[in-house]
């Protein structure tokens, strides 16, 4: 599954409170998937580069879950029109009609249901094109925001509240259960299912009267149907994508194409129209790394080699003899004499 589908940065706009929580530098998070450092409202990048970020999140923090956390820090009035229409309507079942309405000015490829059962609301919320394992994170995010939203427009901070998620669990059932304060079950179909008490439909919506809509808000611009990095962003992004993941040992053209929600022949096929290709770009990118390290003379020939994802320090002087004709000891001796070190 590739996820081109547009979405809005602002989907991520408490990333930076929450990375600095936790003591992580948030621009490699961004550049494992191929985005600069700002998260600015007004961009708008594939979802699988959102998931992507996410991800590296959980991985680099330890915590599986972090998705919910990061739920229960997103403001709604920085999610564009989708997030005030959440809390637009006179009642619950307006607020979540009009959040359907608006989802297409925030991201694309999302299927919206709601239908009632036995006395049950059904909320359904589907990425269309994505790989459940992939978006976990971002779907556990999904699943804590809609949690609260729903508790917050129905008044009701207890009733019963099941959460179905499509991945496994990678963290103890009771975590899941603290966090959104409902049962939870996984691997339950496509997409997160929420279901409550119907009756919460027609409640009325406390924050009626106060949610007004700002010009700034208003006048942000509609993601297009497809989303296509330009062919100098897409260098741009896979550049970053190869510095940020040397050192993991995830040089591969799969892995940048899943980052970038692109087909990997896809992404062959435009590199190679561009006269280039995903083995050139790291070959350059290695180049102007290792003359970088090597005038550093503190950093060994073996630490270069991992920071410039080699696993054996043989292959990166053969590679380093055909860049400049010489071992890096070598260049690094006449370097450093030159800069009379």
């Amino acid at each position: 599954m590739w996820d081109r589908h547009p979405v809005s940065l602002s989907l991520i706009h408490m990333l930076p409170d929450v990375a600095a929580r936790r003591g992580l530098a948030l621009p490699p998070l961004l550049a494992r998937a191929g985005i600069a450092r700002d998260i600015a409202p007004d961009r708008t990048v594939a979802r699988a580069q959102v998931a992507t970020v996410l991800l590296e999140m959980a991985r680099h923090a330890g915590e599986a879950e972090i998705g919910l956390d990061l739920a229960a820090a997103a403001d709604p009035s920085r999610l564009g029109l989708m997030g005030h229409a959440l809390f637009s309507g006179r009642t619950l079942r307006e607020c979540l009609h009009a959040q359907a309405a608006h989802m297409p000015t925030f991201q694309r490829g999302v299927s919206l249901a709601l239908d009632e059962r036995d006395g049950r609301a059904h909320w359904r919320h589907v990425l269309a094109d994505s790989d459940p394992e992939h978006a976990r994170v971002l779907n556990e995010g999904i699943a804590g925001f809609v949690v609260r939203a729903l508790r917050a427009i129905a008044g009701d901070a207890g009733g019963a509240i099941h959460v179905g998620l499509p991945h496994r669990a990678l963290a103890p059932m009771r975590t899941y259960e603290d966090k959104l304060g409902s049962d939870v079950s996984f691997a339950s179909g496509a997409g997160v299912a929420v279901s409550f008490d119907a009756a919460w439909l027609d409640r009325p919506n406390p924050f009626f009267a106060r949610n007004r809509l700002s010009p700034e808000i208003a006048a942000l611009p509609l993601p297009g149907r497809g989303f296509l990095i330009d062919d100098a962003g897409l260098i741009e992004a896979l550049r970053l994508i190869i510095a940020a993941a040397a050192l993991s040992g995830t040089l591969s053209l799969p892995d940048a194409a899943r980052s970038l929600g692109l087909p990997p022949r896809s992404l062959q096929r435009r590199l190679a129209s561009l006269g280039t290709s995903f083995e050139m770009l790291v070959d350059e990118w290695r180049r102007e790394a290792a003359r970088r390290h090597l005038a550093d003379p503190a950093l060994s020939v073996g630490s270069i080699t991992r920071l410039l994802g080699y696993r054996d320090p043989a292959h990166f002087v053969r590679a380093f003899r055909r860049w400049e004709g010489e071992a890096p000891v070598a260049y690094r001796k006449v370097l450093l004499a030159r800069n009379g070190n």
